[in-house]
């Protein structure tokens, strides 16, 4: 008995001391692993320290999956013939099944991550892609933040419904268009508040971290592609989408389905984007959808209707009520912006700015009511200063102020203003460097004349 239990030990002991021999190796090849990844050494020694810790070690780290996309899109981008790209992209989809079966907390995106792997080498087909991006849509909605995956989700779809496969109807093209949509809506809120944060923060003189900054800068790159690839649905869709096609089309279904508010409002902002807000169809539709539950966006389409019709009087008393109603910040301000650019415009600056001010009061980070209070200063050069060097001064603001948009188009104008302004010459034969010059138009703000 004793030397059953003897042995009974050694084995034991055995097995336990090969598993605590294996865990460190593994954790040690790990950690050669993650070093010569981090310093961007994707060769062959490190292909293959990934290759080992796959096939022998595939739960001591999730740095094995994260690393090691790293160095499998280093070998796809240097591929040397069509099939080696093929096998490694194949390589990669299948690195990230493995990432999903041993760490399934960590692993997000993955079919994302699969589908636009295939689609941005050319690999597989456009089914395989889609088929990816739709089960990543229904089942894992909320980690589905890619700006370009969303757009090319959409794309194959209409593809699909132009070649007339699958039985796509045009509804069905709408219906895909709205879902995803909305999904661009909720990133698009949830970046747009972070940022929003940011720059409140810089506007109350609290200067961000570095951490801070990249965020800022983080998000306004996100902000910015998903304005992008909302722009290129819709110039996909207005390809199919357009008067003469809605109107009839849409008009058919009304009395089917004339208590149905979220189809009411739908339609109505499908011809309003499509510029078909001037059909009798609109006002029909908009008028359903106030009586039948009067929100914000009912208030919106009836200040649409009214302003088509030029009753600026009516359309400006809805947009506000539609203000006022709007819990949401970003369409608070997308209403005070279509009133400031719409009612009032250039014709009266005063109110313009007013409501362009109340955008940017909902909304910090909305780019596009900076770029056009900034053309409201830059075209009020000659309304504004004692003289000529103090009229072009107006520049510096419109540049100023053009800049806060953080947009590729507002660092444009801003450089624009910037050559109309006044030079370094004439700045330092004014003798006017480092004064402040009061604007006491309507404009009603000053700038400091730059230091030489």
């Amino acid at each position: 008995m004793r030397t059953k239990l003897f042995i009974l030990f050694a084995v034991f002991f055995g097995l336990f001391s090969t598993s605590a021999q294996n865990t460190a190796d593994c954790a040690e090849k790990l950690s050669i692993f993650a070093e010569l990844a981090k310093t961007k050494n994707y060769g062959e020694e490190t292909y293959q320290h990934l290759q080992y810790l796959r096939k022998n070690c595939p739960t001591t780290g999730s740095a094995i999956y994260f690393y090691g996309e790293r160095v499998i899109n280093f070998r796809i981008d240097n591929a040397k013939s069509p099939a080696d790209k093929e096998k490694e992209v194949r390589d990669f989809l299948l690195l990230q099944e493995e990432y999903l079966k041993h760490f399934p907390d960590k692993a997000k995106s993955i079919d994302v991550k699969k589908a636009m792997a295939l689609f941005e080498n050319n690999s597989g087909n456009p089914e395989e892609v889609y088929q990816l991006l739709d089960k990543a849509f229904k089942n894992d909605r909320a980690e589905f933040k890619n700006a370009k995956a969303l757009y090319v989700y959409f794309e194959i779809f209409v593809n699909d419904f132009e070649a007339n496969k699958k039985g796509i109807q045009l509804q069905d093209v709408f219906n895909k268009y709205d879902l995803i949509s909305d999904k661009i809506d909720e990133e698009q809120k949830e970046v747009s508040e972070a940022l929003d944060i940011l720059i409140q923060k810089e506007e109350a003189g609290t200067e961000l971290n570095d951490k801070e900054k990249r965020a800022k800068e983080n998000n306004q790159i996100n902000l910015d592609a998903f304005e992008t690839i909302r722009t290129s649905m819709d110039a996909k869709i207005a390809q199919l989408a357009t008067c003469e096609r809605l109107i009839p089309f849409l008009g058919g279904s009304f009395e089917e389905k004339k208590g149905d508010a979220e189809w009411l409002k739908r339609a109505a902002d499908r011809l309003d984007k499509k510029g078909c807000s001037s059909d009798p169809l609109f006002s029909k539709i908009s008028d359903a959808l106030h009586a039948l539950n009067p929100t914000a966006e009912s208030a919106y389409n009836l200040g649409v209707s009214f302003y088509t019709k030029k009753n600026t009087a009516k359309a400006l008393e809805y947009f506000n009520q539609a203000a006022d109603l709007q819990k949401d910040n970003t369409k608070k301000a997308n209403v005070y912006y279509t009133i400031a650019r719409n009612i009032y415009g250039s014709s009266n600056k005063v109110q313009a700015k007013t409501y362009l001010e109340k955008a940017l009061a909902a909304k910090p980070s909305f780019g596009e009511a900076y770029v056009f209070l900034a053309q409201l200063y830059a075209n009020s050069a000659n309304d504004c200063g004692n003289d000529p060097f103090e009229k072009r001064a107006i520049y510096w603001l419109a540049a100023s102020t053009a800049r806060k948009a953080g947009t590729a188009n507002g660092n444009a104008a801003a450089a624009s203003y910037d050559k109309l302004a006044p030079t370094k010459t004439e700045i330092f034969n004014s003798g006017r460097a480092g004064q402040t010059i009061s604007f006491k138009c309507w404009v009603g703000r000053s700038v400091t004349v730059p230091n030489l």
